[in-house]
């Protein structure tokens, strides 16, 4: 792809649809042409599209939480990247574990077994990063032990595969992957990260984008980020602002989502929120970390009917919740909801927040400190 000639814009003004609101007049998407790309427009308000829902609501039904004694037995000190199976058992991978990094929980939150020892032999793991949970199996991508392991969801390997290169992983419906990795620049002697279309052998096909690292990289809030949902590949790269990219499977982009946004400054509860209490108690200075006004967004997750949540920086009405825009599959700004969910950053995995089979996955930091993974029912309203 020829991200210089992308950037230059061409616009053609669409002839627009008109979709019927609930007010009964007709309410037009602003859309445009960039070099072949429909761009939707979405402004600070969302559009009103008749029969459209604008919001969601949230029904706890489980939660596992990590200050309990006996996961704390059990080796699980950390919670990271998750997903479940179609029976509801969810699987856990825990980067500070002390012996597995993947716990294993049926669905009433009880731990049932775990698996993937830490170690460098054939079937153990050092770094993963999780692929994710399908049909029967679970995959891995080892950043730092440079393989793909693929278990069964008791544990034992089917497939293990040696990567050339540190990659995270992703596979697609149509037997490709996503892989996100670092890759040199002699030029910069430095190096970038690559966001790739790759074969069933790993092979790179097309990249997709690149993250270039910032020249100073204490900054805790830059953002690039990834997420398939269906057929369709979304990725968000600071150097856009507020705009999501939308490719199909074949790595073709169809899509880009752009949207006007107020601009946030930086307050103490944000600092305390992404760097925690302790590190005030420290006594080092915070002001290095923040850019002032903060990024348009600070993450996104994805359901597997093509809509996206982006995590902005407006607070909610309660303490610790976050303005999340909605957009429907079509990539049109439809709501808003508020949110108490964890903080992310830069090289969260796709499997950290999601929505599956109507169930929000996320995770919650407890005034305790310890974190508590929640798994609530979705309802659109």
């Amino acid at each position: 792809m020829d991200k210089g000639s992308m950037n230059k814009p061409l616009c053609i003004l669409l002839g627009i649809g008109l979709l019927a609101s609930c007010g009964g007049r007709e309410t037009r998407i602003d859309k445009v042409i960039e070099d072949g790309v429909e761009v939707v427009l979405n402004h600070i308000e969302p559009y009103r599209i008749k029969g459209q829902p604008t919001t969601i609501a949230l029904e706890k039904v489980l939660s596992i939480d990590l200050e309990r004694e006996d996961l704390a037995r059990a080796g699980l000190m950390s919670g990271g990247e998750w997903d479940a199976d179609d029976d509801g058992n969810i699987f856990i991978v825990g980067f500070k574990n002390i012996e597995n990094f993947i716990y294993r929980f049926n669905g009433a939150g009880l731990l049932t077994g775990s698996f993937g020892k830490r170690g460098q032999g054939p079937g153990e793991l050092s770094g993963p990063s999780l692929s994710g949970v399908y049909g029967g199996e679970i995959a891995l991508s080892d950043f730092t032990g440079i393989k793909y392991v693929v278990y069964d969801l008791n544990g034992r390997v089917i497939r293990e595969q040696r990567l050339r290169h540190p990659d995270r992983l992703y596979p697609l419906r149509n037997g490709k992957f996503v892989g996100f990795g670092p890759q040199p620049d002699p030029a910069a002697k430095t190096f970038y990260y690559s966001l790739a279309l790759r074969d069933a052998d790993f092979n790179e096909l097309k990249e997709l984008d690149r993250y270039e690292l910032p020249s100073d990289d204490s900054r805790q809030v830059p953002f690039f980020m990834w997420r398939v949902s269906g057929d369709r590949i979304i990725v968000a790269n600071e150097a856009r602002g507020y705009e999501l990219w939308v490719y199909d499977l074949d790595g073709r982009l169809i899509r880009k989502i752009r949207k006007e946004y107020r601009p946030v400054r930086v307050t103490e509860e944000i600092k305390d929120a992404i760097l925690g209490p302790d590190y005030r108690k420290s006594g080092s200075s915070q002001s290095k970390y923040f850019p002032d006004p903060l990024p348009p967004l600070n993450q996104f997750f994805t359901d597997g009917e093509g809509r996206i949540f982006v995590m902005t920086y407006e607070t909610g009405a309660r303490p610790g919740e976050y303005t999340w825009d909605i957009y429907n599959p079509e990539g049109v700004f439809v709501g808003r909801v508020a949110l108490d969910i964890e903080w992310s950053g830069l090289y969260l995995g796709s499997r950290y927040t999601f929505i599956k089979n109507g169930q929000l996955y996320y995770h919650r930091v407890k005034e305790s400190g310890y974190h508590e993974l929640v798994v609530s029912d979705v309802t659109w309203r």
